[in-house]
């Protein structure tokens, strides 16, 4: 118990975590007479070295200080900070109408600067920033606090400690008061993080798409924590992503996967290979109704004709006959295939026996609705059958029927399913969305490739402009939930819009995706990092830019490649029995109830 009455927080122990707080303060010595306070408050703990640091509760506080606006935007984009404390309060005698003025638009300056920032994932969320202000009681400062509250600032607070009218007052109450009020919000706002689950979300892509995803995902495995990419709380697959996504929710590991795809020996998963062009992949009962149907159409066409009852058109033939032209392909053999794997080695066909929650999204062909194959009443779906629904594209594959209804591919309704990941509970989402168009830099480019080429790049990009847009507004609105997507760099972009459906080029694509990811996680690793440890979850990049330096000293690369002095190791995941459960119970947030609509996304 302190002297003036308050009572002091419980012990620190000794490894209790690290919270960094950027603060602002546009004069040193204001600075100073805050952390002079915070000495003051009851159970902090000032500690040596060059940093402001202080221990207090269970936590040890790092502050970093910044003075000027600019200066305070770029340390942002170099580092992780768990808070923002942005201090406008005035000095006593210096608290006149219109002194606020000044202060204020410097603030306003870097809220402008950090709502600007063009990478979305990048944005440093408001609900992380505390203002605090003092000054008379004019419209000023209540304008001030009402602006700062529109702009979705998690905390705004108002030094009571200071009277512009008597400084000398005996009523006011102590600096460390309100020093303390500010730690304990602080505090507040830094463990609302703490909680909720982690997903990962896999789009579709064709094949092309499930080698660009494999290879994000080895790029991934070798920069987390091990087993962490076989430990996620829920898996969404959409299409390509059904596929990627159902492997390791049933203990798969990707270089497993991928070495099943290389043919590498001494893996669970036997060697098999996604091309089309063989027997079991041809929609040959599909084209029997339609020849039977043109053929009876024609003859009584013919016959009245000859009677004179009908005149033959060649337009009227076209726009009758054309409902005859049929999906080449099935699915069945893919699923076939994914059944197989999925009975053996301990894995699962059942949605409700998975090592992990997967959900894989299709659309029904008839209601043109989302379906969500995994979550009742569709759980009863054997994985192999949803999996298979979900990468029924037309016009390449023929619609897979499951009891009286027909199902078609996910991204036909969705790119992407986290927001269903968010509103399940996920606060930190992994998305990869390989889906997207190719950007030529040479005007007329796309012109000169043809009507094929220039349909798919169409398709891709709606597809991606919806993903766009919807995790711009998503993540706009839950700045709480850290989103990181992972997509194709242009160069290899180029490789898979020449035909989504080629099985040859596995090894170039997860070349490039294996080194865009990298790239990616380069430029988002201080933010990255701190997110991801409230999960607990580190990030290491040092082996995964060993095996780029590999990769970008061959010419063709080779399965072996992708492993560090190029020793495969194709063994199970070592997925780990426990991790840091969240100490709250998984919430949706608001505004993502079951009455919203994610069509968008």
């Amino acid at each position: 118990m302190k002297k003036d009455g308050r009572k002091a927080p419980a012990a620190f122990g000794p490894a209790g975590p690290t919270k960094r707080i950027l603060y602002y303060a546009s004069e040193a010595g204001r600075a100073e007479h805050f952390f002079a306070s915070l000495r003051e408050v009851p159970g902090v703990e000032a500690l040596p070295g060059p940093e402001r640091r202080f221990r207090y509760a269970t936590h040890t506080l790092v502050f970093a200080v910044r003075t000027v606006p600019c200066e305070a935007f770029g340390v942002l984009h170099e580092d992780y900070f768990n808070l923002v404390l942005l201090d406008l309060r005035l000095p006593e005698g210096r608290q006149a109408r219109g002194a606020l003025k000044p202060e204020a638009e410097r603030v306003s300056c870097i809220l402008d600067k950090l709502d600007a920032e063009p990478d979305v994932e990048l944005r440093y969320g408001f609900h992380r920033i505390v203002v605090l202000v003092s000054g008379p009681d004019s419209t000023e400062v209540d304008d001030l606090i009402a602006s700062l509250g529109a702009r979705g600032v998690g905390r705004v607070m108002r030094d009571t400690a200071t009277c512009h009218l008597d400084p000398s007052c005996p009523r006011l109450p102590h600096h460390s008061t309100f020093s303390q009020s500010v730690l304990d919000q602080a505090l507040a706002l830094m463990q609302r993080n703490r909680g909720g689950t982690r997903a990962l979300c896999c789009a579709g892509g064709g094949i092309t798409g499930i080698y660009f995803e494999l290879g994000a995902l080895k790029c991934l495995e070798d920069c987390l924590s091990p087993g962490a990419i076989n430990s996620f709380d829920q898996y969404y697959g959409i299409s390509a992503g059904a596929v990627v996504t159902g492997f390791l929710a049933n203990g798969y590991s990707v270089s497993e996967v991928m070495g099943g795809l290389a043919s590498e020996p001494g893996g669970r998963i036997p060697p098999f290979s996604l091309s089309l062009l063989r027997a079991p992949h041809l929609n040959l009962a599909a084209f029997v109704d339609p020849v039977r149907r043109f053929l009876g159409g024609a003859a009584t066409g013919a016959f009245q004709f000859l009677l004179g009852e009908r005149r033959v058109a060649l337009e009227s033939i076209f726009l009758q006959y054309s409902d005859l032209l049929v999906a080449p392909f099935t699915t069945e053999a893919f699923g076939e295939m994914m059944e197989q794997v999925f009975t053996t080695n301990g894995a699962r066909n059942d949605f409700k026996k998975l090592r992990r929650p997967l959900y894989i999204g299709a659309t029904d062909q008839d209601t043109r609705e989302h379906v969500l194959f995994g979550e009742p009443p569709f759980d009863r779906v054997p994985v192999s059958q949803a999996i298979q629904a979900s990468i029924s594209i037309n016009p390449a594959f023929c619609a897979t029927r499951i009891g009286d209804r027909y199902y078609v591919d996910g991204i036909v309704t969705r790119t992407s399913n986290f927001i269903e990941a968010m509103k399940k509970g996920s606060n930190l989402i992994f998305a990869i969305d390989p889906f997207v168009p190719f950007v030529p830099k040479r005007p007329g480019w796309s012109h000169r490739k043809g009507i094929l080429f220039a349909a798919d790049q169409d398709i891709r990009t709606v597809s991606f402009t919806r993903f766009e847009t919807t995790r711009y507004w998503v993540l706009r609105r839950h700045p709480e939930v850290s989103l990181y997507s992972f997509l194709p760099a242009n160069r290899i972009r180029k490789v898979m819009s020449v035909n989504p459906m080629d099985h040859r080029p596995y090894l170039q694509i997860w070349r490039g995706a294996y080194l865009s990811t990298l790239q990616r996680i380069l430029k988002v690793q201080h933010r990255m990092r701190g997110d991801i440890s409230y999960h607990g979850l580190t990030l290491e990049t040092a082996r995964a830019e060993e095996i780029a330096r590999r990769l970008d000293s061959v010419v063709t690369p080779r399965f072996a490649d992708f492993f560090v002095d190029g020793r495969v190791d194709v063994r199970p995941p070592a997925v780990p029995r426990a991790r840091l459960r969240p100490e709250r119970p998984a919430r949706a947030p608001k505004g993502l109830g079951p009455a919203f609509h994610a069509d968008a996304a």
